[in-house]
């Protein structure tokens, strides 16, 4: 796993980009400090049980990160142990994506298909990622250890929990699973685990501090010195609290006398508790430093430049409480080696959000308002996810709007975020996302990227009919030449409409407008889909020229889609040697974007099928053509893609000497093109190639390719089914599958039948013998 340095996010492994953004701290155990107490007791009966299942249950601010990070540690191989802070928006394929992440350092490329299908938008997350991932696992004899903190964010949601439990169940030997969760999971796995006492959990009285560990903690820890009843009565104030005992001895750090602390109203508890303390602790600070430490609480991280333009006031003072806040590491906590990013500590944030939030509404959203301005401006592409979660949290809708529809194509990447986009849009209130032609038109985008032609067309005239005047926000001249490009970009069924689109869009699209190589690429497609193969192959290089002149990488589909339409023009005229080299570009292409198992990967792998069959490899390109073809099973194919790929598909098995298979993927080609509104030339494609030699059954309207003949022949002898199996050089299963659709075509049920029947429609020659 790289990672991206000028966000600080992990965004990219080796062989292709993960498509879903993390930050780097995400994967890193919270690092020892002076502070911390070696749990070293609870620790060595953990290693005793011999449990490979670790549950550690409490409510904030018990350790449980601390705990899970030193068990990590103390492991037989620490570097094969792998962090993951689970967030709330990790649910389904996001969660395994970053456990997969995770794992990459420790399991290698062993890991990277699965990577890449946790982000398609359509992979199967049973069959095509957590398969992958339990047998990498599997593979590797070495112990690994996987460590999920705040596990509980996610688990209230159906589909993430029951993906938990499925692999919990299944995990091989000798590995190992930790738990970090404020409440108890709610997971069948770890019950059957219990029963065979495989697994080892520790709750809240367990992690409370004992006096040797409160001791340790204030003297050796924060380096204070209190006498033993001192500390015997803090203790029995804070029942062993870890974080209720860290502030209270903040305080007596910050120079109040620890008379006057146990003294006072140290309350009990647990969540209240830590309010009361937390209000003491910061009762003790100047008021700027109580104020930035408030309002920075709606900041998720932050650097001093992002409280500078988020709080106002006085640039110096905030600065200098910046320095002096983040100076300790004591609440403000480093996200980075070189200390730029820092977060309030979670529960001081936690509670100080909800109170500005109940208390100051106004100033929370001007303060979330303020620092998705920032991060719209200053930050890289991450931060503009951040910056639309301020907007939309501060309800602020116009500036929401606005980034997201500047920025859709990009952020939606076809396929790449379309889930993320959908959860967004979902926050705008409904009427709003109909009266707002930006908001329509990214509700189309997504659709369309979805496969769904009918609520792509529904939502551009929903966008329509709200009006916009002037150029959209991502510079596109109208909103009329906007819903022209995205019907140009995906063409569904209707080839005819998206070159008219195409058309009119490269008309009006100056030559540096980031969309129109996308549009030129696409139209490249559509072109090759009618059989114009000049026009196709200017198209495909200015697409290719056109994405080379952006000053930022352009949308991902531009690199794979144009080479594989210049590769397969070039097949079409014998150019072999030029289509090789455009076929390796692009594989390459295809490799480094997000699109690897989507839709728009399918003309690479028809350019890869065609060029293994032109050098006589035809075996070669049927594993190419049906493996490309199992990706697509479930797509709603958003422009006659898959159709393509079963022509080539056909022409393959016909080379292969295959008729039977030629014959059904021509079949299944008809199926798709036949409804179509206009696919183009793939109609007279599909007719031009021979499906098998096939003899049609007198009477029944049915057709009886090559090797069913073979079978009914081989079944006028005397042999039983193993024999004609061995004869046919054929498995006894394959024999007996064609056998019940042979019975099936002439209306038969047993093979005395089929054989009489073969008789009658003159199928078995002279005397009915084969």
């Amino acid at each position: 796993m790289t990672v991206a340095p000028a966000d600080d996010r992990v965004g990219e492994a080796d062989g292709g980009t993960t498509a879903v953004v993390f930050p780097r701290t995400k994967f890193h155990r919270p690092p020892a400090r002076d502070e911390h107490v070696p749990r070293e007791l609870l620790l060595d009966r953990i290693d005793r049980s011999g449990a490979r299942m670790l549950s550690v249950t409490a409510p904030p601010g018990f350790g449980k990160s601390t705990l899970l990070a030193q068990w990590a540690a103390t492991r037989e191989d620490p570097a094969r142990s792998a962090w993951v802070s689970v967030d709330a928006d990790d649910r389904g394929a996001r969660l395994w994506a970053a456990v997969l992440a995770a794992l990459r350092p420790v399991l290698g490329d062993a890991l990277d298909d699965a990577l890449r299908a946790s982000t398609a938008p359509d992979a199967d997350l049973r069959d095509d990622v957590l398969v992958a991932l339990l047998d990498a696992l599997a593979a590797t004899d070495e112990p690994v250890a996987l460590v999920l903190d705040d596990v509980h964010v996610v688990l209230d949601d159906q589909r993430t929990r029951s993906s938990v439990d499925w692999v919990l169940d299944r995990l091989p030997d000798p590995h190992a699973v930790a738990l970090g969760s404020r409440r108890t999971a709610d997971l069948r796995a770890l019950g059957r685990r219990r029963v065979r006492g495989e697994l080892f959990e520790v709750r809240t009285d367990e992690l409370r501090f004992d006096r040797d560990e409160s001791a340790a903690f204030v003297r050796d820890g924060l380096g204070l010195d209190l006498d033993d009843d001192a500390l015997d009565v803090l203790g029995d104030r804070v029942e062993g609290w870890p974080a209720a005992l860290y502030l209270a001895a903040l305080r007596v750090r910050m120079g109040e006398p620890i008379a006057e602390l146990l003294g006072g109203s140290l309350g009990r508890g647990d969540e209240e508790l830590f309010g009361g303390l937390a209000d003491e602790v910061l009762a003790s600070w100047p008021p700027h430093h109580r104020r930035f430490v408030r309002e920075a609480s709606i900041l998720p991280r932050f650097t001093a430049d992002l409280c500078v333009r988020t709080l106002g006031g006085d640039p110096d003072e905030t600065r200098q409480a910046f320095r002096e806040l983040t100076r300790t590491s004591l609440l403000l906590i480093p996200l980075d080696r070189g200390r730029t990013w820092f977060r309030c500590h979670h529960l001081l944030r936690d509670v100080l959000r909800g109170r500005l939030e109940d208390e100051e509404p106004e100033r929370a959203r001007e303060l979330h308002v303020r620092a998705g301005a920032w991060l719209e401006s200053e930050g890289g592409e991450s931060e503009l996810y951040e910056a639309l979660e301020h907007y939309l949290a501060a309800r602020s809708w116009e500036p929401a709007a606005e980034l997201l529809a500047t920025h859709a194509l990009r952020l939606v990447g076809f396929g790449v975020l379309a889930a993320r986009a959908r959860d967004w849009l979902a926050r705008f209130p409904p009427e709003l996302r109909h009266r707002d032609a930006r908001l329509a038109y990214v509700a189309a985008l997504v659709a369309a990227v979805d496969g769904d032609r009918a609520g792509r067309d529904a939502w551009l005239s929903s966008g329509a009919e709200a009006g916009w005047d002037g150029p959209m926000p991502d510079g596109t001249a109208s909103y009329a030449l906007a819903a022209d490009a995205l019907t140009a970009l995906v063409c569904f069924d209707d080839v005819g409409t998206a070159l008219a689109a195409g058309a009119r869009v490269l008309d009006a699209l100056p030559r540096a407008a980031p969309a129109r190589s996308a549009v030129e690429a696409a139209t490249a497609w559509h072109e090759l889909l009618r059989g114009h193969l000049d026009a196709a192959e200017a198209l495909a290089y200015r697409a290719l020229a056109g994405q080379e002149l952006l000053p930022a990488v352009g949308l991902p589909l531009v690199g794979p889609l144009s080479a594989a339409v210049v590769a397969l023009v070039a097949l079409d005229r014998g150019d072999v040697d030029v289509a090789a080299g455009y076929v390796a570009d692009a594989e390459t292409a295809l490799q480094h974007g997000p699109l690897r198992t989507a839709p728009q990967a399918l003309p690479v792998v028809a350019a890869r099928a065609r060029l293994a069959l032109v050098h006589g490899r035809s075996g070669d390109a049927v594993l190419l053509c049906r493996a490309g073809l199992e990706h697509a099973r479930g797509w709603r194919d958003p422009s006659l893609m898959v159709p393509a790929l079963l022509v080539e598909l056909a022409r393959a098995c016909t080379a292969e000497g295959d008729h039977d298979g030629a014959a059904e993927a021509l079949r299944e080609a008809r199926e798709r093109v036949d409804p179509a509104r206009d696919p183009g030339a793939l109609r007279a494609s599909i007719a031009a190639l021979p499906a098998g030699r096939q003899v049609r059954a007198a009477g029944s309207g049915a057709e009886l390719s090559e090797r069913e003949l073979d079978v009914l022949r081989a079944l006028a002898g005397s042999g039983s089914l193993r024999d004609v199996a061995a004869g046919l050089r054929v498995s006894h299963n394959t024999v007996k599958t064609h056998a019940r659709t042979l019975y099936a075509k002439l209306g038969v049920a047993s093979r005395a039948d089929a054989v009489a029947a073969g008789r009658e429609l003159g199928l078995l020659g002279r005397g009915g013998r084969p």
